[in-house]
C-alpha cells in the first residue's frame, strides 16, 4: 500500500471518527446543554418530614411518624398505606426524571394546569427548612408525565414522572378501623343496653373425616351455655378482625351516639384486643362507630352494623 492510500484512509477514519462523535456523544452533550435542570433533584426524600399539599382552596398537611405519615389537624388519623406508598415512590421518580421545557408563557399555565388556581401546590419540608414548592398540573398525552412549575416561575416543564396521579386523592384518610387475622380471635364479648353474652372457640375433633386435627367451634358461655352456628360466627369475626369505614364524618362527638354505648363488640385473642363501639345512624344511614382505644370517628354500613346487633338466639 503506498503512502498516498494509506493517507487516504487516515482522513478517512478521522472523518468516521468525527462524524460519529456529531452523531453520537457531541449530539446527546449539545441536547443535554440545552435540556432545563431539575429544580426537584436537590431534595432528599428520605429526609422530607412534612407535605402540604394545597388543592381546590384545601389545605392537606402530612408529616412523618417514623415510617407513617400522619394527617395533621386530626386526632390519631394516617395515611393509607398504599397511598403512602405511592407519595414516596412517586416523588422519587421526579426527583430523577427528565426536564424538558413546555411553555415559557405565564398566560398558558392555566393550560397546563400548573398555575395555583388550577394545579396542586405542593410543599415539602425538613426540619422546619423548605426543602421545595411546586405547582402540580396535569398529566402529560402519554400518561406517564406530568406538567410542573415553580409557584413564581413563568415556565411550564414536563418530567417523565407521573406525579399527577400522586396529588390526586382527595381524601388521605386511612379508613381501617382493624386489620388483624381472624384465625387468632377467640373470644368475643356482645354487650347492649339490655343483653350482654358472650361466645368462645372451643376445640373439637373432626368427625366423618380421617383428619385426625382439632376443629375450630364456637359456643356461648355466658350469661349461660348455648350452640352457636359456625357461618354466622364467620361473618362477625370478618368484621372483627377485618373492618374498613365507608366514610371518615366530622371529628366531632355530639349527635353521635357513641357516648350511649348503644352497641360495644369485643374480639380478643393471640395478640388482639379489637373493641367497636357504635352509635346512632346519621342522615345517610351510616352508624357512627369508633374504636375502643381511640377517640377517631368513623362511618361503618347498616349492612356492618347489623351483623354485629345480635341476640343470642340469632347466633344458633
Amino acid at each position: 500500500m503506498n503512502k498516498k492510500n494509506l493517507m487516504l484512509g487516515g482522513v478517512l477514519i478521522v472523518l468516521i471518527t468525527l462524524a460519529y462523535l456529531y452523531q453520537g456523544p457531541i449530539k446527546d452533550w449539545r441536547q443535554n446543554l440545552s435540556k432545563p435542570e431539575n429544580f426537584l433533584a436537590i431534595v432528599d426524600i428520605e429526609q422530607i418530614d412534612k407535605i402540604e399539599i394545597v388543592k381546590s382552596g384545601k389545605t392537606t398537611i402530612l408529616e412523618k411518624h417514623g415510617d407513617k405519615w400522619k394527617i395533621v389537624g386530626t386526632k390519631d388519623f394516617y395515611v393509607k398505606q398504599n397511598l403512602a406508598d405511592s407519595l414516596k415512590s412517586g416523588l422519587e421518580d421526579a426527583v430523577k426524571a427528565g426536564f424538558e421545557l413546555a411553555s415559557s408563557n405565564k398566560e398558558k399555565k392555566s393550560d397546563f394546569q400548573t398555575d395555583e388556581n388550577s394545579g396542586t401546590r405542593v410543599k415539602l419540608s425538613q426540619d422546619g427548612e423548605m426543602a421545595a414548592d411546586f405547582i402540580v398540573g396535569k398529566r402529560g398525552v402519554d400518561f406517564t408525565s406530568t406538567y410542573i412549575s415553580e409557584l413564581e416561575s413563568d415556565n411550564t416543564y414536563i418530567i417523565a414522572a407521573n406525579i399527577s396521579s400522586v396529588f390526586s386523592p382527595s381524601n388521605w384518610y386511612d379508613k381501617t378501623l382493624f386489620a388483624s387475622d381472624k384465625e387468632k380471635i377467640s373470644k368475643i364479648r356482645f354487650q347492649y343496653p339490655d343483653r350482654e353474652f358472650t361466645i368462645t372457640e372451643i376445640a373439637g375433633s373432626a368427625e366423618d373425616t380421617e383428619n385426625t386435627e382439632n376443629v375450630k367451634k364456637w359456643e356461648g358461655v355466658l350469661p349461660y351455655k348455648f350452640s352457636v352456628d359456625e357461618e354466622k360466627i364467620n361473618t362477625i369475626l370478618d368484621i372483627m378482625s377485618n373492618l374498613i369505614a365507608v366514610e371518615i364524618p366530622e371529628q366531632n362527638f355530639e349527635g353521635t351516639g357513641l357516648e350511649k354505648n348503644l352497641i360495644i363488640v369485643q374480639a380478643t385473642g393471640e395478640g388482639i384486643d379489637n373493641t367497636l363501639m357504635i352509635g346512632d345512624v346519621n342522615e345517610n344511614e351510616l352508624y357512627y362507630a369508633k374504636r375502643g382505644d381511640s377517640d377517631n370517628i368513623y362511618l361503618i354500613s347498616g349492612e356492618q352494623k347489623d351483623e354485629l346487633d345480635k341476640r343470642i338466639w340469632e347466633l344458633k
